[in-house]
C-alpha cells in the first residue's frame, strides 16, 4: 500500500461538490495520504464511464465512495443493490439533508449493509474521517506496513536517482566535477568497505561462522544514504530552503531507511496486546514475556502512524521538487 488515497463521490449538486471537495481534500491529508478524488455530477456519466466496461479489480482500488443519496433518477437503496450484485464491497458514505429518512429507507429490505456509512450533508467530512481510520488500522498488520514502507522508500529511490541526473546535467562545469568528485570518493569507500569484508571472511575457518557470515553480508557500489547525499549537494544548488543541508542524507536514513530495515528484513510478530510490532532475535519463541510496564517493542500502532506521516512529509517534498526544480 502507499500514500494515495482514491475516493470516488457522486453527486448531481456541483455547487456541493464544489464547496466541500477541499474540506474532503483535508481530511485525507490531515490522515497523511494523498487523495486522489474522482467526482461525477451525472449518474448517466458515472455509469457509462465506472460501469458499462466495469473491471472489478479497477473498481476496487477506489478506497472509499462517497454518494448523495437523493440523485436525479434514482436513491442509495438502488445503488448500493447495484454496487453489491457486482461484488464491490468498497465503504461506502451515503449522505443526505434528510437524514432520518436515508437510514430509514436503506435499512429497510433485505439489503447488504456492511461497509455502508450514514452523514448528515452538513457533516460528510466527519463520518469520511471516521472511515478513513478505520481502514488504516488494517494497515499495521505486519504485511502491509512492510509493504507501504517498501513501497514508498521504492519510489523515493527512483526520485533521487532520476532527479539527481536530470539537475546534475544543468549545473555548470565546475559544480558537476565537484559533485564527481565526492561520487567518487562515495564509490572508493564502497569498495573498500566491501574489500574489508571479503577480507573478513576470507579469515574464517569456522564452515557454520563463514556460513553465517556470507548469508548476512551486503555489497553496494554506493551506500543508500551516500546516494542521497549527492542528490542533497546537487539539490542545494537549485533550492535555497535549509532542508536539503548536510544531515540530509543521515536525517533521511535515520527516519525511513532504519525502519524500513528493521521492518522488512526481519521476522515480526505481534505482543499480546496485539498493538506492538515485536523484532524477532535468534532463537527466541515468537511470543512476548506481556511484560507491557516495560515493553521493548519499537513499532507500536503509534510509531507506524508517525512512520506514515513521516512518508507522506517526503513525498510532498520529492514532488514538489519534481514539479518545481525538474519539470
Amino acid at each position: 500500500m502507499n500514500t494515495m488515497y482514491k475516493v470516488l463521490w457522486i453527486d448531481d449538486d456541483d455547487d456541493y461538490i464544489e464547496g466541500a471537495f477541499e474540506l474532503v481534500e483535508d481530511t485525507v491529508k490531515a490522515n497523511n495520504m494523498v487523495p486522489q478524488i474522482k467526482t461525477y455530477s451525472i449518474f448517466e456519466e458515472y455509469k457509462e464511464k465506472e460501469l458499462s466496461h466495469f473491471d472489478l479489480d479497477v473498481f476496487n482500488m477506489y478506497d472509499q465512495i462517497i454518494i448523495d443519496y437523493a440523485l436525479s433518477g434514482t436513491t442509495g437503496d438502488k445503488i448500493i443493490e447495484d454496487l453489491r450484485s457486482r461484488n464491490i464491497y468498497t465503504d461506502i458514505v451515503f449522505y443526505s439533508s434528510n437524514f432520518g429518512k436515508m437510514k430509514e429507507e436503506l435499512r429497510a429490505g433485505d439489503r447488504h449493509l456492511d461497509g455502508v456509512f450514514f452523514a448528515h450533508r452538513e457533516d460528510l467530512t466527519s463520518t469520511v474521517d471516521k472511515v478513513i481510520k478505520k481502514n488504516l488500522k488494517r494497515e499495521y498488520s505486519v504485511a502491509n506496513i512492510r509493504g507501504l514502507i517498501m513501497d514508498s522508500t521504492s519510489e523515493f529511490d527512483y526520485i533521487c536517482r532520476t532527479t539527481t541526473l536530470a539537475l546534475f546535467e544543468k549545473l555548470p562545469i565546475e559544480k558537476q566535477t565537484a559533485i564527481v568528485a565526492q561520487a567518487r570518493a562515495y564509490v572508493a569507500n564502497a569498495l573498500s568497505k566491501s574489500k574489508g569484508n571479503f577480507e573478513t571472511l576470507d579469515k574464517i575457518t569456522s564452515d557454520k561462522s563463514f556460513l553465517k557470515k556470507a548469508m548476512e553480508s551486503v555489497d553496494y557500489v554506493m551506500d543508500n544514504k551516500d546516494r542521497y547525499a549527492i542528490m542533497s549537494m546537487v539539490v542545494r544548488e537549485f533550492d535555497d530552503s535549509d532542508i536539503y543541508n548536510d544531515d540530509f542524507s543521515d536525517e533521511y536514513h535515520k527516519n525511513l531507511i532504519k525502519p524500513r530495515n528493521d521492518l522488512a528484513h526481519n521476522k515480526l510478530f505481534y505482543g499480546a496486546c496485539l498493538k506492538k510490532l515485536h523484532i524477532a532475535k535468534a532463537k527466541q519463541p515468537f511470543e512476548c514475556d506481556k511484560n507491557c510496564h516495560d515493553c521493548k517493542s519499537k513499532y507500536s500502532i503509534e510509531r507506524c502512524e508517525e512512520i506514515r506521516k513521516i512518508m507522506y512529509w517526503y513525498h510532498q517534498l520529492f514532488n514538489d521538487l519534481i514539479e518545481n526544480k525538474v519539470e
